[in-house]
């Protein structure tokens, strides 16, 4: 069923796109380049519990017991410097930013578009269908994309048309692993995402879904199929100084689908020795967060985000949640120029799997990211 899906939406983009009248502009004329930067840092004092597996009381995995707090004062990783291009119908734009240790120049976005009347043409890596974060500036302007949200940019082929968008974007499997019972991994096809935007003056409102599938293959050349999904559904609305965001979903295997989550939420399909086959995981989470803009200085904001992972065939129930908060007051100071007080706490919750009920840990955090823009 899925292979025929896939077929049929391959179809329909390919069709869409070469039925475009070969008269269309492509892009002659005066080219139009506009640059842009984005320097942020982030200043934070963190303090995480003994029992939290990030701290530095983990060494080769075993637990020193003892908290940890320490400063996060450097250059934030989403800072970047970029440029959008346009030229008639023809269009796109790059954007590059660092590694985490500022050691190397790493490829953000670089893509091309085309305008052909009735729709766009995307080719390259950039944000996909899917993608939806909140305003978080925490841990590199982390917006809750391991509790929830979605921060997911990757290169494709799209066309986009009266509100819809279709991708086929580069196929892979997560982080795969299987428990090591496998040896290879044939991605056959390329994921598919699809959304549709409802979008009114003070609202919109987008449903999405998307799908991946490869096989696994083990020691022994037997192959497995394993199937990865994603729907759901997100709002933005923006009344008077008030500004609203949320995002409920459901999914299967969202770890190997390509979607960040904590890593203490297992959304990972298990090897079971005792009927050789593969166990799905299942999960679901949400994102959800309020701002108010106070004047042309300050604001408030104040966001939150779930997940969970079941499984179910061996006795699992919710056997991994986790929870984030925070609570922030943008100031901005100038034209470009933004500070960004924020406090928040992550909670790992206890491992739900039967007989264990071992405490995850926590962490908490205060400070502020300080942003300029030109």
């Amino acid at each position: 069923m899925m292979k025929k899906l896939f077929v049929i939406l391959s179809a329909i983009m390919f069709a869409v796109v070469f039925a475009i009248p070969a008269s269309a502009d492509v892009g002659e004329g005066a080219v139009d380049w506009d640059f842009y930067g984005s320097v942020r840092m982030q200043t934070f004092s963190v303090y995480q519990d003994e029992s939290n597996p990030y701290n530095d009381n983990f060494v080769n995995g075993n637990q020193l017991g003892y908290d940890d707090r320490d400063s996060r004062w450097d250059l934030n990783t989403v800072s970047r410097i970029g440029a959008k291009v346009h030229s008639g119908d023809i269009g796109g734009g790059f954007e590059y930013g660092h590694s985490d240790n500022c050691s190397s120049v790493k490829l953000r976005k670089l893509y091309g578009t085309w305008d052909f009347g009735v729709g766009e043409l995307t080719v390259g890596r950039t944000y996909t269908p899917i993608h939806f974060v909140l305003n978080q500036v925490y841990d590199n302007d982390y917006g809750l994309r391991g509790f929830g949200a979605f921060y997911v940019y990757a290169p494709m082929i799209q066309v986009e048309f009266d509100g819809f968008k279709l991708a086929l974007i580069k196929p892979g499997v997560g982080d795969a692993g299987l428990a090591g019972a496998f040896r290879d991994y044939d991605t056959t096809y390329p994921k598919v995402e699809a959304s549709y935007t409802w979008a009114m003056d003070t609202f919109s409102v987008k449903a999405f879904g998307g799908w991946s599938a490869f096989e696994v293959v083990n020691a022994a050349d037997k192959e497995y199929d394993v199937t990865c999904y994603v729907y759901g559904v997100s709002g933005v609305a923006n009344v008077g100084p008030v500004t609203l965001k949320a995002m409920v979903w459901s999914g299967q295997n969202v770890d190997y689908y390509g979607l960040y989550n904590n890593p203490e939420v297992d959304f990972t399909p298990d090897y079971d020795a005792g009927t050789n086959d593969i166990r799905d995981n299942n999960g679901y989470g949400g994102v959800a967060s309020i701002g108010v803009k106070i004047n042309d200085v300050i604001g408030v904001e104040a966001g939150y985000g779930y997940v969970t992972g079941e499984d179910d065939p061996i006795g699992k129930n919710n056997n991994n949640e986790a929870w984030a908060a925070y609570l922030q007051a943008p100031i901005t100071l100038a034209q470009g120029v933004m500070v960004v007080p924020e406090i928040g706490h992550y909670d790992y919750e206890t491992n739900g799997t039967v007989g264990n009920d071992a405490d995850q840990g926590h962490e908490s955090y205060f400070g502020a990211k300080w942003q300029i823009s030109f």
